[in-house]
């Protein structure tokens, strides 16, 4: 078990000497990000199968991909914030812990609804376990042996983004033990089991010196509000856009804006979720604006695809996993360089990743559109290709191109307000393209038409992406700068 701190320096998580046990600890908290990783795709590929044998239709199927995403998005600052005031250590192990159950309920849920919930509390575990990641590297690591630490936990949700298509589709292909697609909740249960048990045996406890109180009325505001945006965005095409999916799309506005007030309010004493100091910064609102729309669109357009791919054209979940790894092999080909050159022409890096995201969008609608019907396996990967090396340029350094210009003393919150809008977003695009994807559906009953239609979304959020990131700083810091 971890050696108790003393003093000031356990509180901070910080010690005289540095932890001799932090690589091992390391390995252990970059084993459960790589499970939460692979598990956001992982899901894409398994949707279709989920949908067939639980026989529900396509709004339930986008709640079982966004449910995860939104309650990770929603605990993340929550989950960063009780990691400061209860210890690192404690809440993640927990998180891991109610995340193995939670992967559980899933793989044994008899119907939709239980499988939404269970993904709504594996998504909170995982907020819970995220955010204490990168604050233990922060406390436990000399600074001279940070970069080392981030570049590994880097290497591995590259890794994650490449394994998790031929995973998924290697599991639900071949029907591993008969399971079908509960394999893909099941495969997380002894990797938890393991994450806890070694987290216990290696990792040392840490909090902050300074602990933060917990803004429950803001958590619950926010919750709400983004409830009443989602839910009738998923669910209004499915049943015909009534009456009452206006009334709670107008009802977010409000309980949003009185979020919004709260921080106001909440920011006088310094224990606001959201400062909203931090929104005077033309390039940070400009960058999380770029954030919201490029994350948005990339779940989204996945979900599309793989609906598209397996219900629409019979294709198998392997060949669609085969299929999405050329996403992730672009996106290993230039990764790595924008994280070196991030320092020198990192907004010219977006703005170039954007455009050739952009143009993959617009090849992906043009060979659906060519194909007549007959789309063959291989039809979409160079899109692909080009999408993972546009991606490549932005994914590893857009979040620090959005803290560049805030204060040294505003980065922790800034971060985990940016890595919020990260989770958010692609909740918020799989339901906004959701509902296009199905409406098209309904009305033409061709699945390359309600694709392509549903793809113009992405075209529309990239470009967008563009033109916001001219007003980013024109270099990025490193992480260990924050």
């Amino acid at each position: 078990m971890s050696t108790p701190q003393t003093g000031r320096a356990a509180a901070a998580g910080t010690a005289a000497a540095p932890d001799p046990r932090r690589w091992a600890a390391l390995a252990v908290a970059l084993l459960a990000v790589f499970m939460d990783l692979v598990d956001i795709t992982i899901v894409l590929i398994a949707a279709p199968a989920i949908q067939a044998d639980l026989g529900t239709g396509y709004a339930s199927i986008q709640w079982v991909i966004a449910a995860y995403s939104l309650a990770l998005g929603l605990g993340l600052i929550t989950g960063g914030r009780l990691g400061d005031i209860l210890g690192r250590r404690r809440m993640f192990l927990a998180g891991v812990a109610g995340f193995t159950l939670a992967s559980a309920a899933c793989a044994l849920a008899p119907g939709v609804g239980t499988l939404i919930a269970a993904r709504v509390l594996q998504g909170a575990a995982a907020a819970m376990m995220v955010p204490q990641v990168l604050a233990m590297v922060q406390v436990s690591f000399p600074a001279r042996e940070r970069a080392k630490a981030f570049g590994l936990y880097g290497a591995v949700t590259g890794l994650a983004a490449a394994a998790a298509p031929i995973v998924g589709g290697l599991l639900v292909g071949n029907d591993v033990l008969g399971l079908q697609w509960r394999s893909v909740f099941w495969v997380n249960v002894p990797i938890g089991v393991l994450a806890v048990v070694a987290g216990a045996v290696w990792m040392r406890e840490s909090r902050a010196a300074d602990r933060p109180r917990l803004d429950v009325p803001g958590v619950v505001l926010a919750t709400v509000g983004l409830l009443l945006l989602l839910y009738p965005l998923i669910q209004g095409a499915e049943l015909g856009w009534p009456g009452w999916v206006w009334l709670m799309l107008a009802a977010s506005v409000l309980a949003l804006a009185g979020f919004a007030r709260h921080q106001a309010r909440r920011g006088r004493t310094g224990d606001a979720l959201v400062p909203l100091s931090l929104f005077g910064s033309r390039s940070f609102v400009a960058g999380l604006l770029a954030v919201l729309v490029m994350f948005s669109a990339l779940g989204s357009f996945f979900m599309v695809l793989t609906i598209t791919l397996q219900t629409g054209h019979g294709f198998s979940a392997l060949t669609v996993g085969l299929i999405f790894m050329a996403w992730p092999v672009g996106l290993a080909a230039t990764a790595g360089a924008a994280v070196r050159l991030a320092p020198r022409i990192g907004r010219r890096l977006v703005s170039i990743g954007a455009l050739l995201l952009t143009a993959a969008m617009l090849a992906l609608i043009t060979t659906i559109s060519r194909s007549g019907g007959d789309l063959g396996a291989w039809h979409l990967v160079p899109a692909l290709l080009v999408g993972g090396v546009g991606f490549g340029l932005v994914a590893p350094i857009l979040v620090d191109m959005v803290l560049a210009t805030v204060p040294a003393s505003a980065a922790g919150a800034a971060s985990g307000v940016t890595n919020t809008i990260v989770q958010v977003a692609g909740a918020a695009g799989v339901a906004v393209v959701g509902a296009l994807f199905t409406t098209f559906l309904d009305r033409t009953g061709d699945f390359d038409l309600a694709a392509q239609r549903a793809l113009w979304y992405a075209v529309g959020a990239f470009a967008l992406g563009f033109v916001l990131s001219r007003a980013l700083p024109a270099r990025a810091h490193h992480a260990t700068d924050h």
